[in-house]
């Protein structure tokens, strides 16, 4: 038999007063003044009993009085309630007392007794009534012994097919047939109010408990095991769940084809024809250099070369050789200076060297700005020729190779864009301090949407795996990078 769960109390059992009950029993000249009143009678106060305990907000109060109006109805000398808990009873109300603590012996006894009942799954009165299949009464003649020799009776309380409660009385003047009735009508009615209102105060570590069976779970199994056990086979299920190993990097937009339109000269910008993201034609303006101190300079040859002309003619005129020869290379030099003055304004007017559109350099808001020779100004590239360039970090560069199929998401663009790995960068560039080599990819389609200066996130498919196996090749690359850097 299994040890009932105790309340912990004094050594000594003590008999309590019994209470003032709440409901008077029958009175002397009724019909029935020596018996438990009519049934119908009865049933009435149970339900008044049972409306008692549900107008209470918490189960030991609930308890405490349906243990001691029942005593009062039964004219019991004592009514106990006991819950079962993790296999086990454990005794929460006694009629008549307060303190469960101050009375270990018979907490011990009526426990015993609640858990023989609750073993058999059936009702027990002691001493047995003649004519009784025989059941196993040792808790119960214990208990009738240490209280001299009092009848009992012990109704086990069923939820669906589970004992969940116990309800023992205790009489001197023993139970008859109507009196035992009355008893299971109590179970019936009252006992179910109580479990509930038990159950509505529990913890949650108690709910999960109930679910799995008890508190040691389920076959045995606590539940911080249960949770333990299905984290594990959920990981498990994780790791070996079929994957793609994929290379995660940054990627942007190019054009296939891009040209870097510099500054000529020295000079300053005097005008803007068109800012990045604007399409232009060949051959279009774009920016305009300001071209005063070249005009100067055109008109300071044209002048001088007209001078020059001037000094070789009357050369001519006077058909004096040497000065012819010395005036002609004046003239040419002259001339050679004012052409190389037009081709500066030529240009100083920069122009679009084919149809496409800017993807940097917005000067709109530097005219005035000094530049200098070669200095880069713009970028233009073509419209349709695009390209996809994903920045692979370096620990990853190993494992790509040309032909690799890719996919590349950027925000203005709803669906990801797939591409071929067309070329690996031979050697790394730097960018926001980590070192990686550019990835370049041709898109598999040509996409309207999709503009030079976009960025997004590229996945290059490197082989079929499992989940468990890449995270496992990148554990362990992390472990052996971090034990070489600190053991060496």
């Amino acid at each position: 038999m299994p040890v009932a769960q105790l309340e912990p109390s004094a050594d000594r059992e003590t008999q309590a007063e019994p209470p003032k009950p709440a409901i008077a029993p029958a009175p002397a000249d009724s019909p029935a003044d020596d018996a438990i009143p009519s049934r119908l009678k009865i049933a009435g106060r149970l339900l008044v009993l049972q409306s008692r305990a549900m107008s209470h907000d918490h189960f030991a109060a609930a308890a405490a009085s349906v243990a001691a109006d029942l005593a009062a109805l039964l004219r019991c000398d004592r009514v106990s309630f006991g819950l079962k808990e993790r296999q086990r009873v454990r005794v929460t109300t006694i009629s008549g007392t307060s303190d469960l603590r101050d009375r270990q012996v018979a907490v011990l006894r009526i426990a015993n007794a609640m858990q023989e009942a609750l073993d058999q799954r059936c009702t027990i009165v002691h001493p047995l009534p003649p004519q009784t299949a025989f059941t196993a009464t040792l808790a119960h003649a214990a208990l009738a012994e240490g209280n001299g020799q009092i009848s009992i009776c012990t109704l086990p309380i069923i939820s669906g097919d589970r004992a969940v409660a116990v309800l023992l009385l205790e009489r001197r003047d023993g139970f008859d047939a109507q009196a035992l009735q009355v008893a299971k009508d109590a179970a019936l009615f009252l006992g179910p109010v109580l479990v509930l209102q038990h159950r509505a105060e529990r913890s949650l570590q108690a709910r999960w408990e109930a679910v799995t069976g008890g508190g040691a779970g389920v076959r045995g199994y606590s539940p911080w095991r249960l949770a333990a056990l299905a984290a594990a086979v959920a990981f498990v299920i994780l790791a070996a769940w079929p994957t793609t190993y994929r290379v995660v990097a940054s990627a942007r937009v190019e054009g296939d084809v891009q040209r870097v339109i510099a500054a000529p000269m020295d000079g300053y910008v005097r005008a803007v024809a068109a800012r990045p993201g604007e399409t232009v034609k060949a051959n279009q303006l774009i920016v305009q250099l300001d071209d005063q101190d070249l005009n100067l300079e055109r008109e300071k040859w044209e002048s001088e070369i007209a001078r020059l002309d001037k000094l070789y003619r009357d050369a001519l005129s006077r058909d004096e050789a040497g000065p012819i020869v010395n005036a002609a290379a004046v003239l040419d030099e002259a001339r050679v200076q004012l052409s190389l003055a037009q081709r500066q304004l030529e240009r100083t007017a920069l122009r679009a060297p084919f149809d496409g559109f800017l993807i940097s350099g917005d000067l709109s808001h530097s005219i005035g700005m000094p530049v200098k020779r070669g200095q880069e100004l713009i970028t233009i590239a073509t419209e349709r020729a695009l390209r996809i360039v994903a920045e692979v970090d370096e620990k990853d560069v190993a494992a790509l190779r040309v032909g690799q199929e890719a996919q590349a998401l950027f925000a203005a663009l709803p669906q990801p864009v797939a591409f071929t790995v067309m070329r690996i960068a031979p050697i790394a560039t730097t960018t926001d301090g980590r070192n990686v080599f550019e990835v370049e990819g041709q898109g598999s389609e040509a996409l309207e949407d999709l503009r030079p200066g976009l960025r997004g996130v590229a996945k290059i498919e490197i082989e079929p795996s499992f989940v468990g196996l890449v995270w496992w090749q990148r554990a362990r690359q992390w472990l052996r990078q971090t034990a070489w850097r600190l053991v060496g």
